[in-house]
């Protein structure tokens, strides 16, 4: 029991479900994806605008598959649904193929190889997801085993 009423109870049957799910998609759309573990994430998008009287931001979530091996220390990322409807083709990145890697305020950040606007790519893994923004999913193991993995691929 939490601080302030009962902990949140989870559906574990539809949470087990929406991670078959991912490994489906994940699965059809890379090779080799069963030597690739996986875990639920997302991007996240900010917007300022600025209006004479008030100010408005605008937060768009980006649903991803996470697949990561240590074999080649490779990630791959395929944007998806909430829903799970479907996903994109992987964008891979490889340690010997990256400027390099970090962890910052909860966010994992591998910035691209390349001249002055290389460009960066953001994301995030939570251990439990509700369906306001993001797909139901519970991976508290899956979130810790990718948090491990990603330290050796960032080089800490």
């Amino acid at each position: 029991m939490g601080w302030f009423g009962k902990k949140k109870e989870w559906d574990i049957k539809k949470s087990d479900a929406n991670k078959s799910r991912l490994r489906e998609l994940f699965n059809g759309v890379m090779e080799d994806g069963h030597t690739y573990d996986i875990v639920y994430g997302y991007g996240l998008n900010i917007k300022n605008s600025d209006y004479i009287l008030a100010r408005k931001t605008t937060y768009t979530y980006t649903s991803l598959i996470i697949g990561y091996r240590e074999s080649d220390m490779s990630i791959a990322l395929l944007q998806t649904t909430p829903e799970l409807e479907g996903c994109s083709e992987a964008e891979i990145f490889k340690k010997d193929n990256i400027k390099k890697a970090k962890i910052a305020t909860g966010m994992y950040t591998i910035y691209h190889q390349g001249g002055l606007m290389a460009g960066y790519t953001q994301f995030a893994t939570l251990a439990e997801n509700d369906e306001k923004f993001l797909a139901y999913v519970y991976q508290p193991e899956e979130y810790d085993k990718f948090d491990t993995f990603f330290k050796k691929f960032s080089g800490k």
